[in-house]
């Protein structure tokens, strides 16, 4: 059986962040990731300037840039008439005057191969069936083998679960259910060729079963990303392209964008979703990215929070060992079992602190406005008043990020 001091559960962003930043600091790191890289994955794919730091701390951000990264110099909020609030980017952040946008098989891919790069361990094709725990803390990963059908198991003192919404370790039955059969949250996902009118800019529309954006990818694609009611996609037989006629295409611009347009590649589908903070650990196991909780797409900053708890995660483990040495959790460093179990509470109080400082008030933030996104009317009179007071329209988009984004280990 193999041994290391962390075991991440999960390849995307959060997990990719948290792998980066452990190894660097000398840990010996094991990613486990379900798929084969690279892979597609449902996501809005705007990457707000929040995100810049966090790329430069891990290395990556010529990366991103030179594998084709959008500028997008513009946000338009537009209800289903065809009113808009537009806002520059630069009025909406402190870290920079544009924002970017790149397929998530391609960032994710990056991140990936920059872990490995950074030392760690990372396996594709993985499913982790759950941890087996010692001592009132997890020990070790029972996982399956996707290529030959294996069981096999890794050992570690600290495990972080990254492997998204449908976590098996932090989401119980009754939170996958997401709420009332007809009235619950589904998701889809295409790149487009031929959307007119895109260039530097990224348009999130309102329309009565939902609301969903465009935004630019690399080459000369458009990402269309959307949510509508479980009830909009039975409808439509849960065809994509019916799906897309009876709900976007009530937006009178999304209409004009997409008129002569055509899907390329797959779609991809997610639900039933559900918002807000989950729980942040079991059983000494913390949850980073979706795992620990879904903010809003509309926000635009979930990829920010992912990347962002990866590093907290790290933050936490090397804040509980001390010192500027590489990082340890287990070996001559503890002193029995009671040691070993209080340093693992000690990460997930530290991680803890890091979450609900730099996260509590945008997601109370989210949660006020997804009112308004789920009603045309509440929409048009929000869209009205920030029409009048361009100023508040910024005020409004900054609300739902924070000032973390510069720290970092």
């Amino acid at each position: 059986m193999s041994s290391f001091d962390a075991i991440i559960i999960g390849g995307g962003p959060a997990g990719s962040s948290a792998a980066i930043s452990l190894s660097r600091r000398g840990a010996r790191v094991l990613v486990l990731e379900e798929k084969r890289m690279p892979r597609g994955k449902l996501c809005g794919e705007f990457i707000t300037p929040e995100c810049f730091p966090t790329l430069e701390r891990l290395g990556v951000m010529d990366r991103m840039l030179a594998a084709g990264a959008q500028k997008i110099a513009r946000a338009s909020l537009i209800v289903a008439s065809g009113k808009s609030v537009q806002a520059r980017i630069s009025k909406m952040s402190d870290y920079a005057s544009w924002a970017m946008s790149l397929s998530r098989a391609r960032f994710d891919q990056i991140l990936f191969d920059r872990a490995r790069e950074a030392g760690a361990e990372c396996l594709e094709g993985v499913a982790v069936n759950g941890c087996a725990f010692d001592g009132g803390g997890p020990r070790r990963v029972e996982a399956l083998s996707l290529k030959d059908g294996a069981r096999v198991s890794f050992e570690a003192p600290a495990i972080i679960d990254a492997s998204g919404r449908n976590s098996r370790l932090m989401v119980g039955r009754r939170e996958r259910i997401a709420g009332r059969r007809g009235s619950r949250l589904y998701a889809l996902k295409a790149h487009f060729n031929g959307v007119q009118g895109i260039d530097d800019q990224v348009e999130l529309y309102f329309f009565p079963q939902g609301y969903g954006g465009l935004s630019p990818v690399e080459d000369g694609l458009v990402n269309l990303c959307f949510i509508v009611t479980e009830q909009t996609l039975k409808d439509a037989a849960g065809d994509p392209s019916t799906v897309v006629e009876h709900s976007v295409m009530n937006n009178r611009v999304a209409s004009e964008r997409l008129r002569g347009a055509k899907a390329e590649g797959k779609w991809l589908s997610a639900g039933p979703l559900t918002f807000g903070k989950r729980r942040l650990e079991r059983d000494g196991v913390i949850a980073i990215g979706d795992a620990s909780g879904m903010i809003d797409p509309f926000t635009g900053t979930g990829i920010q929070m992912a990347l962002r708890t990866g590093e907290m995660a790290a933050e936490a483990i090397v804040e509980a060992i001390g010192g500027p040495g590489p990082v340890r959790l287990r070996g001559d460093e503890f002193e029995g079992e009671a040691r070993e179990t209080s340093q693992v509470d000690s990460v997930v109080a530290s991680y803890k602190r890091h979450y609900q400082r730099e996260f509590q008030n945008r997601m109370r933030a989210a949660g006020l406005l997804r009112t308004a996104a789920f009603s045309p009317a509440t929409a048009s009179i929000v869209a009205t008043v920030l029409a009048r007071m361009p100023g508040l329209t910024s005020l409004v988009l900054r609300a739902t990020r924070s000032g973390g984004a510069a720290r970092g280990a």
